[in-house]
């Protein structure tokens, strides 16, 4: 067995210079899968190779990787790096821990049920149980689970049910919506797309002239999924009108605010997510406005007994000690469960509520900075006014695709686009807190270099 120092001394100096790398190389060039593969020797062969070339690879490895943690990097909805959560990640990974039991976990039980005690306070739910799950599209399944068997309690038990259920989400719904219908056998043409108003914000009318046609057909509307910040445009579903839908016609509300979640830790922009305690569950993504690594998302539910309810199964092999409530697998979808409360928990107790909220702040604050720029370039068009982090916008006459294409290959930025009917558009994410102004004003200037 090789020495455990000299190994850890190793960790490191790969760990020291992805970091180094990532300060010189902030974008890397592009490299096909082919290209990659004859660089790094991928195959897994039945020769011994030696520690050393075991580490060799790594290396490479760790440089060939996309910088997320970059300031160049605007591409999805989440980045940054927050340095004391990412050690409670490596810290998880040598713990080995499984959070489906106390006998398992111990404190970290402890941890995740104090993380999920301070968010729930953070919007208005005074009722609440949770799980952690792999990432918000495992909660909004385990939404729509729980509102398929609260209108038939007979589907968990015995048999597929004759009713032809319907679920409603807003046409800038998050694809997992669709997919978690497959799943639970609700069958996606059962899923109604209800067109988004002049704001991108799901159209009330259109929901209720839905749920009253399907009613007539004898159809049972079970299911609202409302999104607080869409994917692409960072809209914000009007919560207290769908909510008086919901009750109006006995459906469950669930809110995908896998991206919006974290605002409620901000006095200032938290007004974002009034009468969120309206609805009954909803799904939250931490490794996102918050900077701690991937992945840290739960569902909280206003009921603090449907979870159990609807995914407690017996397993005395498993559940052999202390009570259900220090047993969180006896309301998971899963068993074993990896531990990702330890890095929120650190990151919460370093940064507690008056330095995240300044990151939070300093989130929008960038964005502003953005519009600013794009509202004073004649060459730039703000395609929405942003509620939250997202800025899309367009090059005039330019392509977007092409344009973040060439940021991409000519090793300068990662950034998305999105091009559906007549739209064409850059979405830039401002989620890095670390962001200053200057990396702002130069994510615009190489924009236009290309």
């Amino acid at each position: 067995m090789e020495n455990l120092d000299r190994l850890l001394n190793k960790l490191t100096l790969v760990i020291k210079k992805y970091y180094n790398h990532s300060q010189k190389v902030p974008v890397l060039k592009y490299k096909s899968p082919k290209v990659i593969s004859k660089e790094i020797d991928i195959k897994i062969k039945k020769d011994w190779i030696s520690i050393d070339s075991i580490f060799s690879q790594l290396e490479k490895i760790a440089l060939n990787s996309p910088k997320t943690s970059s300031k160049w990097f605007f591409n999805l909805l989440f980045g940054g790096k927050l340095m004391p959560a990412v050690m409670a990640e490596m810290l998880t990974t040598v713990l080995n821990n499984t959070m489906h039991t106390y006998k398992s976990a111990w404190v970290h039980i402890l941890l995740e049920k104090e993380i999920v005690s301070y968010l729930s306070s953070k919007i208005w739910y005074t009722h609440w149980d949770w799980i952690f799950v792999p990432w918000a599209s495992i909660a909004n399944l385990i939404a729509m689970i729980i509102a398929r068997n609260a209108k038939n309690g007979q589907i968990r038990n015995k048999w597929i049910s004759n009713q032809r259920l319907i679920a409603y989400s807003s046409d800038q719904w998050h694809y997992s919506i669709i997919k978690a219908a497959n799943i639970t056998w609700i069958w996606r043409d059962n899923v109604r797309s209800i067109k988004s108003d002049e704001y991108w914000k799901m159209d009330i009318k259109d929901l209720e002239k839905n749920i009253k046609s399907d009613l007539l057909k004898w159809y049972v509307p079970f299911f609202i999924n409302i999104t607080l910040w869409t994917t692409v445009l960072g809209a914000f579903d009007p919560i207290i009108e769908i909510a008086k839908i919901a009750k109006k016609y006995k459906v469950r509300l669930h809110a995908d605010w896998a991206l919006g979640g974290s605002v409620s830790l901000s006095k200032k922009h938290k007004h974002l997510l009034k009468w969120s305690e309206l609805t009954d569950s909803f799904a939250w993504n931490p490794h996102k406005m918050m900077n701690v690594p991937i992945l840290a998302s739960l569902i909280l539910v206003k009921d603090k007994n449907i979870l159990q309810k609807n995914f407690d199964e017996t397993a005395d092999y498993l559940f052999q000690m202390d009570s259900q409530s220090y047993n969180p697998a006896t309301k998971s979808i899963q068993c074993g469960r990896r531990n990702d409360a330890l890095k929120v928990w650190t990151a919460l107790k370093y940064l507690w509520d008056k330095w995240y909220e300044q990151r939070i702040n300093k989130q929008f604050q960038n964005v502003q900075t953005a519009i600013n720029i794009i509202q004073k370039d004649k060459d730039l068009k703000l395609i929405i006014q942003p509620e939250c982090i997202n800025v899309c916008f367009q090059v005039k006459s330019k392509s977007s695709r092409k344009i973040c294409e060439k940021l991409d290959k000519q090793w300068l930025i990662k950034v998305s686009y999105w091009s559906r009917n007549w739209k064409d558009l850059i979405r830039m994410v401002c989620v890095d807190a670390d962001m200053t102004t200057q990396d702002i004003q130069n994510f615009f200037k190489l924009v236009k270099s290309v």
